[in-house]
């Protein structure tokens, strides 16, 4: 079985209860490096990129979907790098672009600043720099939209002559990269574990760094099973949320992450907007977050009402649900005998 098939065998164990309609990527910006842009494969990238196809999978169901290559060779997220993205001539466009959907492939360039005659402090700079302006990042793209964000690990990668090693990657980028999507709450596609050159050196040209014409089709494949995975939805029994089933779990609260609150359930602590990020696969390090649910005036019990959950207006393709209680606040079936005396929260 190909990657791209254990991805949506995956996404096919969740539970239909906590799953939504299928997700609508509306307009989608591919941010990133060289990976991104399609460098080396032909002298059309835009015809032959992993945006390209991806672009060609959504528009199967959503004709309308539209994806926009921002993508530009050697820059890194650092700010302060010479080669920043936040430098580079498609920086501004991607904010203008106003994304409903953006995906950031950003941190293979950032490794070369990992060197044999750095310091250990010097090492730890670089890690801080790059979960910080990768937060920074995801903050400014709120800018202009709310849009569903998914930062991706660095795939695999292996050029001594570009000081390009995966080595770096694996123990420093990519942990730094994890960081800042766990901060944040947003979604995470590992790409370093389903996109390598060990496992499928076809999908490589010969630098060992970008992907092949056949490589970029895989990589759209990818990214597209994760973007389908992103319908997860919250349930609520009385005063307990429970997450979609997964290998691990962070909860946010006003999309603040709660330090400790790693399980698959949480006791509701007052009103306010709840997600948790899911770790959808036990082999990799991928990362699905759930719309918001609005949970308001939790204090209260009252016979005879209902409880309307809405998600956020930013998740506008998440349906509505309603769910009613008992006076013990359990969860009651929506069918059940109209004798039972009915309460909700509201």
């Amino acid at each position: 079985m190909n990657m791209f098939g254990k991805i949506v065998l995956a996404a096919a164990a969740v539970s239909s209860a906590m799953v939504a309609s299928a997700f609508a990527a509306g307009k989608v910006a591919c941010v990133g490096n060289s990976i991104t842009y399609g460098y080396g494969i032909e002298s059309w990238p835009d015809q032959t990129s992993y945006p390209h196809h991806l672009q060609g999978m959504l528009r199967e169901n959503a004709p309308s979907d539209t994806v926009e290559n921002f993508g530009v060779s050697g820059l890194t997220v650092r700010k302060d790098d010479q080669a920043s993205y936040w430098k580079g001539y498609r920086f501004a466009p991607a904010i203008e672009f106003a994304a409903d959907t953006v995906i950031i492939e950003l941190g293979t360039n950032d490794s070369k600043s990992y060197t044999t005659w750095n310091t250990p402090e010097q090492d730890a700079a670089v890690d801080s720099a790059i979960t910080a302006d990768f937060e920074a990042l995801i903050d400014t793209f709120q800018v202009k939209s709310k849009p569903h964000v998914f930062i991706c690990l660095a795939p695999y990668v292996n050029n001594v002559e570009w000081n390009i090693l995966d080595t770096a990657v694996v123990k420093r980028v990519n942990p730094a990269i994890l960081r800042a999507g766990l901060e944040k709450g947003v979604n995470v596609i590992d790409l370093h574990s389903r996109f390598s050159a060990l496992e499928n050196p076809s999908w490589y040209l010969e630098d060992m760094v970008h992907p092949s014409v056949e490589g970029a089709k895989h990589l759209a494949e990818i990214v597209y099973a994760h973007l389908q995975m992103d319908t997860l939805l919250v349930t609520q029994d009385g005063s307990t949320l429970k997450a979609p089933k997964g290998f691990g779990y962070q909860w946010y609260k006003d999309g603040k992450l709660l330090d400790g609150e790693t399980l698959e359930t949480l006791a509701i602590s007052g009103d306010g907007e709840y997600k948790v990020s899911v770790k959808v696969d036990e082999r990799t390090l991928s990362r699905i977050v759930t719309a918001p649910l609005k949970v308001e005036k939790t204090t209260a019990l009252k016979p005879g009402a209902r409880v309307v959950r809405e998600n956020s207006a930013g998740a506008a393709n998440m349906a509505k649900s309603v769910q009613r209680f008992d006076a013990q606040g359990r969860a009651l079936n929506a069918r059940g005998p109209s004798h039972q005396k009915i309460y909700t929260k509201r």
